[in-house]
């Protein structure tokens, strides 16, 4: 099994990698742009998460990186789950502090990607977010603020999901203070 410190490197390899070929691509134009960095792998880069996972989830980034997304192994498929995601989380999203030229690497906030796993049925989502050094880092007053807004709450597709999710969340806080 590969190391925190490994995996962490090999996903920041691959954003300078990506990175550098836009450079290379795009070198005249005096244009930065912004990628967001959801999931494990955005959890790995902020140091939160120990067990191997090397997906790169981006849910925000400029139609002009799409077609280098694949070759760095980059997954854009997490924009369909955009609704699992508040309307504001790009206004608490975290630098990630590499070298790149280019491009400006950011992490979702960790309450924002906390959301977004409470919205997974999946037991490994849950498994990630029960981490201690998740639930210690977590505001829960900032959590609670953000779930309980209207924005997020208008969000929510239907009754049955804001339902599901509000349980979801329910259950998790009752473990984690435990």
């Amino acid at each position: 099994m590969y190391s925190n410190n490994k995996i962490k490197q090999d996903i920041i390899d691959r954003l300078l990698k990506l990175d550098e070929e836009v450079s290379l691509s795009f070198d005249e134009d005096n244009i930065t742009y912004e990628m967001v960095i959801v999931g494990g792998g955005a959890l790995v880069l902020v140091d939160k998460l120990t067990h191997a996972t090397q997906d790169i989830d981006a849910i925000m980034y400029p139609k002009e990186l799409q077609p280098f997304l694949d070759k760095y192994d980059i997954n854009n498929r997490v924009l369909a789950f955009m609704g699992n995601f508040a309307p504001d989380f790009y206004d608490r999203r975290v630098p990630i502090d590499i070298p790149s030229q280019k491009i400006k690497f950011f992490a979702a906030s960790l309450e924002d990607i906390v959301i977004a796993k409470l919205f997974s049925q999946r037991p490994k989502d849950k498994q990630d977010i029960m981490n201690p050094d998740i639930v210690n880092a977590l505001d829960w007053e900032k959590l609670d603020e953000i779930i309980n807004s209207e924005d997020f709450n208008d969000n929510i597709l239907n009754d049955h999901q804001r339902t599901m999710f509000l349980y979801n969340y329910r259950d998790y806080k009752e473990e984690a203070m435990k």
